[in-house]
């Protein structure tokens, strides 16, 4: 009988409601563990809801300081961790040459697989990115990213993996009783409800999004905007938007009901790398309208549309409007689950690839 495999898994964000946790969650959920003793990184932020869920997964937390404002520390720290538990398999995930910290810690522990997986099409931190990105690529031993263009973004004329972050594809499946219980639930009484899910970072560019509603109210006055999610600039959207009938949800468990009750959503975002909610979205059967910052890689199905953030709130909104009243919900959701599949979004097929990398 041979030993577990050690394997860290780092979130260079923390484990905080966003795209990368959920990657992060989702592999676990759907990848055979058994071989494999996974410790999760804890760093900047963890929400006890996220840690709980990883845990009763049978992974283990490992708490290490704030890798933004005691950096030095973290990576000390990091390195004797690896090294006291003869980590296999350092899995970081990121957006940028900063990655450099877990690479060099991982090398100093004595981990001779150091993977960095880029999840985005560009970086908030783009002086240290630029500074770091020699040493990042000098200690790195495998490259992965969650699609072409954020692979070219981080890895340029390099070589690197496309891993698809796939979705459970039954979860998110449209179910037609149970959108006519939600709806009810949430007193949805013939109007249209568009949605949006995300953090509230800049990334997402919630302000536009505010101002696009308040177009759809004046062409739709019965429309609903739900925005899922959480964030540092929750407070000042919510502001922003009083009085115009948004219902800010905050984090939920309910995602696949509320996708169920939406009939249309929206992502406005300044830039991303393939959303994962996208493709959640479509897997549901929604149509959903993107900015043209968005990845073009994450349009599965017709369902996909692009407009400029040049373009007028207005124009958002009669698009999406658009497209909610002439969409076939159940013959788009039939669609979209044969093409996922196809496309090498399910989560299963997936997890089997990322653990067979972790195992070499």
């Amino acid at each position: 009988m041979t030993d577990n495999k050690n394997i860290l898994i780092i979130s260079t964000v923390g484990l905080i409601y966003d795209g990368i946790t959920s990657v992060i969650i989702s592999y676990l959920q759907a990848m055979d563990l058994s071989g494999l003793k996974i410790y999760v990184a804890a760093t900047i932020d963890s929400k006890p809801n996220l840690r709980k869920q990883i845990e009763e997964l049978g992974c283990t937390i490992v708490d290490f300081p704030n890798r933004r404002t005691h950096t030095f520390k973290y990576a000390i720290e990091l390195s004797m961790f690896i090294r006291r538990k003869k980590t296999d398999v350092v899995h970081v995930h990121g957006n940028s040459g900063t990655m450099a910290i877990e690479m060099i810690a991982s090398y100093l522990g004595g981990c001779k697989i150091r993977i960095a997986h880029s999840h985005n099409t560009k970086c908030d931190q783009v002086k240290a990115d630029k500074m770091l990105r020699p040493l990042f690529y000098r200690f790195c031993t495998k490259a992965i990213s969650c699609g072409t263009e954020a692979g070219n973004w981080l890895f340029p004329n390099r070589n690197f993996e496309v891993l698809k972050n796939g979705r459970n594809i039954d979860y998110f499946s449209f179910n037609q009783e149970k959108q006519r219980a939600f709806r009810k639930k949430l007193s949805i009484n013939g109007g249209i409800a568009i949605g949006h899910v995300g953090g509230f970072y800049p990334q997402k560019n919630h302000d536009f999004l505010v101002e696009i509603y308040r177009e759809i109210r004046k062409m739709e006055p019965d429309a609903k905007l739900y925005m899922i999610g959480d964030g540092p600039l929750k407070s000042e959207i919510e502001q922003k938007a009083a009085n115009i009938g948004v219902i800010f949800t905050g984090t939920t468990d309910l995602i696949s009901d509320y996708l169920n009750a939406m009939d249309g959503m929206i992502l406005p975002s300044l830039f991303e790398g393939v959303p994962l909610v996208v493709i959640e979205w479509q897997i549901n059967g929604l149509p959903c309208l993107l900015s043209d910052k968005i990845s073009k890689e994450c349009a599965l199905t017709e369902n996909v549309e692009f407009l400029s953030l040049g373009e007028l709130p207005e124009n958002w909104a009669k698009k999406i409007i658009d497209m909610a009243k002439n969409n076939n919900r159940e013959l788009s959701a039939k669609i979209t689950r044969d093409k996922v599949i196809t496309c090498g979004f399910d989560i299963i097929e997936s997890a089997k690839r990322l653990k067979q990398i972790y195992i070499g």
